[in-house]
C-alpha cells in the first residue's frame, strides 16, 4: 500500500517547523515502519534541484514551483500551481491513497477516475482562523473565492475526512459534510524518541543565563495572531510580582515579532534577562529547551490540537493552556484557563508553583500523552486506508 502526502514545505528538507509539516514527517516514517510505502510530494528546497530523495524510508519528490514564501494569503497562487503539478504527477504514478490537507487535492479530485482521497482538515483556518475571519472588503472576497471555496470543494468530494477529535465534528458538519465521512486521527507525538533524547539532553539554562533556581516558563508556537502571545506576556508580567525569579522563553517565529518585543518593553521586561526569544530551532535543541524548563504555557485562540503541548507533556511538564481539555486535565496535569485570559494564565502558573505540583503534574502529563504516540496514530490511519481501499474495490 502506497500513501501520498502533498506538502508545500517539509520539516526535514525545508526546515519548516510548523505543526502540519512535523505531523507528516513523523507519521510518514511510522507508516513505513508498519509496512506502507510513503511519498511526500513537495517543492524544491534548492533552486532547480528536483532530484528524488529518501529519508528514513520515506520518498521525497520535488515538483515546481520553488516555494519560500510563508505569508498566509499571498501564497495561494503558488499553491495552485503546485496542486496542478501534483495532479499531473499522480496521473503517471502508482499509489493507493492520497492523504492531503488544504486544497492540494482539488485538481486531482476533479478526475472521473481516481484513487481514494483523505482530507486532513486540522484547524480549518479558512473558516475559523483569526486572520481570515477578521478580513473585510476586498480581502474578504479574496478569501471566500480563493481559500474557502477550494477547501469546501475538497471537503465535499474527498472520500474521508480526518478530524483531530470530537470538537471538530460540529465545525465540519456545519459546512454540509455528512458525519459518516468523518473519522478521528489526532495529532501525534514521537514519545519513544523523546524518552531517548531525555537520557542525554543538554541543560540550556546556562546558555540563556538562567540560574538553576530560577522558574523557567516555556512557550513554543508561531508568533502569530491566533497564538495569544500577548496574553502570555501580559500574564507573565503580572506573575513576576509574585515570582520575581520567573523567566519566560518564547520559541518560534512569525509576523508579530515586532509587536511582541514592543509589548515586552512596555511591560518593563528586560530582553535576554527576564524574557528570551529564540526563533525556530532544530529538533534536538528544541527538546533541550523543553527539558530545561519548569512549566509550559499555550494561549492559542482555538480548541485545536497543539503538537507543542503534546511534546511538552512527553517531556514531563505541567501545562497551562487556553483550551485543549482533552490533553490538559484541571488539577491533574495543569489547568485550562480559557481564551484571552492573561489573569487566568498568571493564577494557574502561580497555583502550580505555590502548591509545589510541578513534578507530580509533569508525571501525569506523561501518562496522558502516551496514547498519542505516532505508532498508534499510524495504526489508526492504516485502518482507514484499508477501509477505503476495500470500498473502492
Amino acid at each position: 500500500m502506497k500513501i501520498i502526502f502533498p506538502r508545500i514545505e517539509t520539516f526535514h528538507f525545508h526546515k519548516a517547523y510548523d505543526g502540519g509539516s512535523k505531523y507528516i514527517h513523523y507519521l510518514s516514517q511510522e507508516l513505513v515502519k508498519q509496512g506502507c510505502k510513503v511519498a511526500i510530494i513537495t517543492t524544491p528546497f534548492k533552486k532547480g534541484d528536483y532530484k528524488t530523495r529518501f529519508y528514513n524510508g520515506v520518498e521525497y519528490v520535488f515538483l515546481q514551483p520553488k516555494y519560500s514564501n510563508r505569508k498566509r494569503f499571498v501564497n495561494i497562487p503558488w499553491k495552485k500551481v503546485f496542486a496542478k503539478n501534483l495532479k499531473k504527477y499522480l496521473e503517471k504514478t502508482d499509489f493507493d491513497i492520497l492523504h492531503s490537507a488544504e486544497a492540494f487535492a482539488l485538481p486531482y479530485l476533479k478526475k472521473k477516475k481516481r484513487k481514494p482521497v483523505i482530507y486532513q482538515c486540522w484547524a480549518m483556518e479558512a473558516w475559523y482562523g483569526k486572520e481570515p475571519t477578521s478580513q473585510k472588503a476586498l480581502k474578504k472576497i479574496y478569501i471566500d473565492k480563493f481559500l474557502r471555496k477550494p477547501w469546501q470543494y475538497v471537503l465535499e468530494n474527498s472520500d474521508s475526512i480526518a478530524a483531530d477529535g470530537n470538537f471538530q465534528v460540529p465545525r465540519i458538519t456545519r459546512l454540509g459534510i455528512p458525519r459518516e465521512k468523518i473519522f478521528f486521527l489526532p495529532n501525534g507525538v514521537n514519545f519513544k524518541q523523546i524518552q531517548e533524547i531525555k537520557k542525554n539532553y543538554k541543560d540550556r539554562r546556562k546558555d540563556l543565563g538562567i540560574k538553576k533556581d530560577d522558574f523557567l516558563i516555556l512557550s513554543v508556537s508561531q508568533i502569530a495572531p491566533d497564538k495569544g502571545v500577548d496574553d502570555i506576556i501580559n500574564g507573565f508580567a503580572m506573575l513576576r510580582k509574585d515570582i520575581p525569579n520567573a523567566k519566560l522563553l518564547m520559541v518560534g517565529k512569525g509576523i508579530l515579532e515586532p509587536q511582541m518585543f514592543n509589548l515586552v518593553k512596555r511591560k518593563g521586561l528586560v530582553n535576554e534577562k527576564d524574557f528570551f526569544h529564540r526563533k525556530n530551532v532544530p529538533e534536538e535543541i528544541l527538546y533541550n529547551y523543553y527539558f530545561s524548563s519548569d512549566i509550559f504555557v499555550a494561549a492559542t485562540l482555538s480548541e485545536d490540537f497543539m503538537i507543542t503541548i503534546q511534546e511538552a507533556m512527553a517531556c514531563g511538564l505541567p501545562i497551562v493552556s487556553s483550551a485543549q481539555p482533552y490533553l490538559v486535565k484541571d488539577e491533574v496535569n495543569g489547568y485550562v484557563v480559557g481564551f484571552k485570559n492573561p489573569n487566568g494564565i498568571k493564577d494557574a502558573i502561580l497555583k502550580i508553583y505555590k502548591n509545589k505540583k510541578i513534578k507530580k503534574m509533569g508525571e501525569e502529563s506523561i501518562k496522558i500523552v502516551k496514547k498519542y504516540d505516532y505508532e498508534k496514530i499510524a495504526e489508526s490511519a492504516i485502518k482507514e486506508y484499508k477501509k477505503l481501499l476495500k470500498n473502492y474495490k
